[in-house]
This record gives C-alpha cells, structure tokens and sequence, in this order.
C-alpha cells in the first residue's frame, strides 16, 4: 500500500482531486454569499444644517441640537428660543420669517385653505430643505422647536 502512495501518479491524482475539492468549496461559498455590497445599504445623506434656516427673527435664536439618523434619513431638530412668546407665537415668528424670505408652506394632506391651517400644523420648504415646527419644545428651557430634513419626493406608490 505503501509503495501505491509513493507513485508519482497517485500523487498527482490526490493532488489534482484536493485542488479540485477547494475550487468547488469556494465556488459553493461565493454563490451562497449574499455581496457586501449588496447587504449594506447606503448610508442616508448628512441633514441640512441650521444655517439653512438664515439668521433667525428678531427675539428669536436657534439651537443646534445635532444631527439624527434612522437607516433612511438624516434629520435636525433644532430648539428655538422666543422671549416673551408662546409656543405657537413663536412658530409663526419663525414661519413668516421664513416665508419672507421665500420658502413655500406645504399643507397638510386634504387642506387647500392656508387661512384654516395653523402653522404648526404645516411645514415649509425652500425646495430642498423642509422644516417643521413643533409646539412642544425639544429641551428644557425652549419656546419650541423646529426639525430640518431634506425634502424627499413623495413615492409614486403613495
């Protein structure tokens, strides 16, 4: 048996049967391995910055509270500060100085009417940019609070 093991042709039998072995091995691997690629989607653009937002009201200033993603977006909320206003005086301050300087008020879904609709109720865009008011405020010590995204096309199954 032994002498059959040292023959130059079983040698090369076993050799070329292993190479062939591991050639298959790898093949079965690559087909039933999904693609880096393909298995990480792509990370959400950054979110505008408060700049976007221009200089803020007379009375009014911005806090920037960073950066938020979930897997499809990336979002600013942004805390606002009005001494001597309210919550919803302080979104329509911010709103209607926005609205000067060209942004365009998005109403909700089934209402055409913007006399109907408070402000809070509505967002703006400058065509790229949306925000959003909030009457509550995000941290302690605000007036309310106002949330950046880029605005996204609706989908055509929506």
């Amino acid at each position: 048996m032994m002498a059959l093991l040292r023959s130059r042709r079983v040698q090369a039998g076993l050799a070329v049967a292993g190479v062939l072995a591991l050639l298959g091995t790898m093949v079965v691997t690559l087909l039933y391995q999904p693609w880096a690629s393909d298995s990480a989607p792509p990370a959400p653009p950054a979110a505008p910055s408060v700049e976007a937002l221009g200089a803020a009201p007379e009375g009014v200033t911005y806090t920037d509270l960073g950066q938020q993603c979930t897997p499809q977006e990336c979002y600013r909320p942004v805390a606002v500060t009005a001494a001597g206003l309210d919550a919803e005086e302080a979104v329509e301050t911010v709103y209607t100085h926005l609205l000067d300087q060209g942004w365009g008020r998005l109403l909700p879904e089934g209402e055409t009417d913007p006399e109907k609709v408070p402000y809070a109720e509505s967002a703006l865009s400058d065509g790229a940019v949306m925000v959003q008011g909030s009457l509550e405020p995000y941290v302690e010590g605000t007036t309310a609070g106002l949330l950046l995204a880029h605005l996204v096309p609706p989908s055509p199954a929506s």
